[in-house]
């Protein structure tokens, strides 16, 4: 909460001479980074890779250059150089993946498909059931994948610890938010 409100404080700070679509991604970045923050305090020992949705969310904020003064604000000059070079890191591995799959593509590996021996006794509806099964697994993973800052690179079990602490975080989050809305219409009302 601390941190949440010393961000708010930050962006208030520098959002003399904005308009209402800049205030409103100022509050948006400061609330995303003072949630990143709080979950990278929350375990610093417990489990250091449970947090690679914070490191990937700041560094998501890092690489848009119009966040660079606020970012420098709130979480200091080496973390924003921190959160800088991972974002370069990010997305020079981003383009490798890519470069990567379009060569398979070009070669055909992509193509390809495997098939499976059809189970002695009639099982053949069963492997199609397993298949079908595997497929919807897949979606679904990458659908978390997309939601989750980072997940592109994460695979099953720490995709979805990933995900339940990120979950978690967003409900305190907005939980905050209403609680300083609350509290802001008290004083106005």
């Amino acid at each position: 909460m601390a941190q949440l409100l010393l961000s708010l404080r930050e962006a208030g700070q520098a959002s003399k001479s904005m308009g209402l679509r800049e205030r409103r991604d100022a509050v948006r970045l400061s609330s995303d980074v003072a949630m990143a923050l709080a979950s990278a305090r929350a375990r610093p020992s417990a489990a250091p890779r449970s947090t690679a949705w914070a490191r990937a969310l700041v560094a998501r904020h890092a690489a848009e250059q119009r966040n660079e003064a606020l970012l420098r604000r709130i979480i200091g000059g080496a973390g924003y150089e921190m959160a800088a070079a991972a974002a370069r890191v990010r997305k020079e591995a981003r383009s490798r993946r890519i470069v990567r799959r379009s060569r398979r593509v070009c070669s055909g590996a992509a193509g390809r498909k495997r098939r499976s021996l059809p189970l002695a006794g009639g099982g053949g509806s069963r492997c199609s059931a397993m298949a079908a099964t595997r497929r919807m697994v897949r979606a679904r993973l990458q659908v978390l994948r997309s939601l989750v800052p980072g997940g592109e690179a994460m695979r099953g079990l720490s995709l979805l610890t990933e995900t339940l602490d990120y979950v978690v975080c967003l409900k305190t989050q907005v939980e905050l938010m209403q609680c300083l809305c609350k509290g802001s219409r008290s004083q106005l009302g």
